[in-house]
C-alpha cells in the first residue's frame, strides 16, 4: 500500500530537532481549542492549521508522549510494581 502524503507538505520545509517552548505554546494551544474527536481535523492538516514548522508525525508524538494532560510522569509506585510483579508470575515471560 502506498502512504499518499499531500503536495503542500511535501514542499514544506521542516524544523527537526528540540522542541522550544513557544512551540510547545502553539500545540497545547491548539489541542486545548481543537481536542481530538470533538473537531474534525487530521494530524496531518495539524502543522499548519497550529502554525507550526514540524511534521504531523512530530507533532502527534510530541503531543502523545510529552503534552498530553493526564500524562503520568516519574516512577511507579509500589502498588503499581505489585501488580506487575503479580501479573508475571502468572503469565510469566512470553
Amino acid at each position: 500500500m502506498v502512504k499518499k502524503v499531500d503536495d503542500e507538505e511535501k514542499r514544506r520545509t521542516f524544523i527537526k530537532g528540540i522542541w522550544t517552548a513557544e512551540e510547545d505554546k502553539k500545540l497545547k494551544d491548539y489541542m486545548t481549542l481543537h481536542p481530538k474527536g470533538k473537531t474534525k481535523w487530521k494530524w496531518t492538516s495539524l502543522p499548519a492549521l497550529a502554525g507550526l514548522n514540524r511534521c504531523a508525525k512530530s507533532c502527534r508524538l510530541r503531543w502523545l508522549n510529552y503534552l498530553k494532560p493526564g500524562l503520568k510522569k516519574g516512577d511507579i509506585t509500589e502498588e503499581e510494581e505489585d501488580i506487575i510483579m503479580r501479573i508475571h508470575n502468572l503469565i510469566g515471560n512470553r
